[in-house]
């Protein structure tokens, strides 16, 4: 009896495993606009809510509605909720912050950001911005609009079997603007083009959007300052870091795309291409649905497998 009790036992540790582990993660959204729970204000990243659940994650909207701004009441501030606000983004499998943000509210904190040590997928060219920019020092100068005729990514030189651009093939479409391209929405705004606004070195450039960076991939541990000719400003990366553009999402040609009947959302203008990319950079920095599952159901099928092998 004992063995059987032993091998009930392994297999319901296996059925709690999985049950718990099924979850892909918890991303914790950065963005200026209100969370879905918020009855009245800007709504334009309720999208990007239903679009994480869509892959399995779990989102945290703590970080929504300017909530992580800095001040006294930002994540290094001085209030009581900020030592909160610090370890949400500490306990987070992966922050996302929105092309809905204003680089001005977040780079007093650009070394806070930088060094966390929780994975990170920047949308806002505005905070890749370096040396005498002043944002967050992922590249050494300026940024600026892409043109408004452009839709497609072009992948870099030996970046097609890069994890961010799995499935997919160049030139990637990943904006569908409406009717006349000179009609469409405010551009992408990215870093400006090559030699004007490099990535720091250490960056790995998957895609380029009008010859601009628009996938970038930095590694743990990059020192962001001696590319910008500066000394403990821009700090060390405490995990993987991606950049991928965003468009602005702030104007419509009509004037109701919205879920709120004003500027237009997270998902207006964008393809399958567009989340499949994205998609593929927030899985590529924490684990994938089911991943965890399947290795941990692997591991122990192994254990049961020499458990009965003793027997």
């Amino acid at each position: 009896m004992g063995n059987i009790w032993k091998g009930l036992a392994l297999l319901a540790a296996i059925g709690l495993l999985l049950g718990t582990s099924a979850q892909a993660g918890t991303v914790l959204i950065v963005s200026d606009c209100n969370a879905p729970d918020v009855v009245d204000g800007d709504h334009n990243d309720d999208e990007m809510v239903t679009y994480l659940e869509g892959l399995g994650y779990t989102v945290d909207t703590s970080g929504m509605g300017k909530a992580m701004r800095e001040g006294d009441n930002g994540p290094w501030g001085s209030s009581a909720g900020s030592a909160d606000k610090l370890q949400a983004l500490n306990d987070a499998d992966l922050i996302l912050v929105s092309r809905r943000t204003s680089s001005g509210s977040y780079d007093n904190d650009r070394k806070g950001w930088n060094e966390l040590e929780t994975p990170l997928v920047l949308m806002s060219g505005y905070l890749t911005r370096g040396g005498g920019q002043n944002k967050w020092g992922w590249t050494v100068g300026a940024s600026g609009n892409a043109a408004t005729s452009v839709e497609t990514m072009d992948i870099d030189a030996g970046q097609t079997a890069h994890p961010f651009v799995a499935g997919v093939t160049g030139p990637v479409q990943l904006f569908d603007w409406p009717g006349d391209p000179a009609a469409a929405p405010k551009a992408v705004y990215l870093p400006n083009k090559d030699g004007t606004s490099d990535p720091v070195s250490a960056a790995t450039v998957v895609g380029t959007f009008d010859g601009r960076t628009y996938l970038m991939d930095i590694p743990a541990g990059t020192d962001l300052d001696p590319d910008n000719g500066s000394t403990d400003k821009y700090g060390v990366t405490g995990a993987r870091r991606a950049f991928m553009g965003h468009w602005g999402y702030d104007d419509s040609p009509t004037g109701t795309n919205g879920s709120d009947g004003g500027p237009s959302d997270f998902a207006d203008y964008i393809t399958a291409d567009f989340e499949a990319v994205l998609g593929n950079a927030i899985s590529t920095l924490i684990p994938e649905p089911g991943t965890v599952t399947m290795l941990i159901a692997g591991l122990l099928g192994l254990a049961l497998y020499g458990w009965r092998r003793r027997k």
